[in-house]
């Protein structure tokens, strides 16, 4: 777990797993404090664990990345479970894991289309739409409610919750949906199940705040990209270990609850930087098809996994191979989408932007191809997605 100024959060996170029906004696929870400047330290003074509790402080801030390195270097384990410090997790939570790794070999496990918001302290500078919803679950009781009131007007409100609440599951009083995840259900886990079968893009729900996997597959592999900022080490390492042949599994029955807290407003422009360099690292079109299903095309992760089928099928028959210039192109282009949306350049002019003169030999040639796929009537989803790519 690494946490940096997540305090109170982190000591409920701890809370929630000595509830566990797993063995605790088997487990050791380590938390590498990312220079926090708040109260986390005292975590390891004074309280005692029914697990084994490894707490090291750093004085610098190295980043989650170089956080999570460090945990993995210091752990023992042959299984290691990644926890963001202000996941809330049920009773059965290390039993679901360890349960798959029991049986099933080179496996991620995760949850991250399973999580719910969850609040369990409100911060003054929750943004207003946070403190709406947060308000909304309080009036249902009343309890929480008038702790809430005589605390609001504090600096550093406390906690909703204490240790006990935390084991009897009062959490649950302050949940609520969270739309991210269920987009997810709906268009990815509703139509691939669980075990992404026949989905070309599992590595997307590799979130290192609920994974899973053995410890042979970084000391095979490698460690987590060190990125500076926040965003895309957690995928990055998903996808490389996908091309490694692992397989992906999402443990939707096992719900967690991300305790909600005031938004980074850096996050999007560092997630954008780092996703580039994760793009850049492999240039592969099953990595780049991603771009697809984000601003400004926004096609369905399921129309993003058939174009990889039609792009896959192309180059399985012989027939087809023709077509090799346009795959190519595709490529090309989906290369200049994430290299302007990096810069927060226009995305438009695709032709352009990947290196062809316009008219050229090139551009007729890719052309040519195209019409010939669109009359062959095969491979509609890559049709479609050149279509996108070109409108813009």
């Amino acid at each position: 777990m690494p946490t940096h100024n997540r305090y109170p959060l982190n000591l409920l996170t701890l809370y929630s797993l000595e509830a566990q029906t797993y063995d605790l004696s088997k487990v050791e929870v380590i938390m590498i404090d990312d220079a926090s400047d708040d109260e986390t330290p005292g975590i390891a003074s004074g309280r005692s664990f029914p697990f084994e509790f490894r707490y090291y402080r750093l004085t610098r801030n190295i980043g989650r990345p170089r956080a999570r390195n460090m945990g993995i270097h210091a752990s023992r384990g042959q299984h290691l479970i990644f926890l963001d410090a202000e996941i809330i997790v049920p009773p059965e939570f290390i039993e679901a894991h360890m349960s798959l790794h029991r049986e099933h070999s080179r496996l991620i496990a995760g949850g991250l289309f399973a999580v719910r918001k969850s609040y369990t302290r409100l911060d003054p500078q929750l943004s207003p739409g946070q403190l709406l919803q947060a308000e909304e679950l309080l009036v249902r009781h009343p309890d929480l409610h008038g702790k809430w009131l005589r605390t609001r007007m504090l600096p550093d409100p406390p906690a909703l919750f204490e240790r006990e609440d935390i084991l009897e599951g009062r959490y649950l009083d302050m949940t609520a949906e969270n739309p991210h995840g269920n987009y997810f259900v709906k268009n990815v886990i509703s139509l691939y199940g669980d075990w992404f079968h026949g989905f070309h893009l599992p590595w997307i729900m590799a979130g290192t705040g609920n994974l899973s996997l053995e410890r042979a597959a970084f000391e095979v592999h490698g460690l987590f990209e060190e990125y500076d900022g926040w965003g895309a080490d957690d995928i990055e390492m998903g996808y490389r270990l996908f091309k490694n042949g692992y397989r992906f599994v999402h443990l939707s029955s096992v719900p967690t609850y991300h305790q909600e807290h005031p938004l980074q407003t850096s996050i999007g422009q560092e997630g954008k930087i780092n996703f580039f360099l994760f793009q850049q690292k492999y240039r592969t079109v099953g990595m780049l098809a991603l771009l697809l299903a984000h601003p400004p095309i926004l096609m369905s992760y399921r129309d993003v996994s058939s174009v990889l089928d039609d792009i896959y099928a192309l180059g399985r028959n012989e027939s087809e191979r023709p077509f090799f210039h346009l795959t190519s192109s595709f490529r090309a282009m989906l290369e200049s989408v994430g290299r302007l949306t990096r810069y927060d350049l226009p995305v438009r002019n695709l032709i352009r932007e990947c290196g062809f003169l316009v008219p050229s030999a090139e551009e007729k040639l890719f052309l040519e191809e195209k019409r010939a796929l669109e009359a062959s009537g095969k491979h509609p989803h890559l049709c479609q997605a050149l279509d996108r790519l070109l409108s813009l």
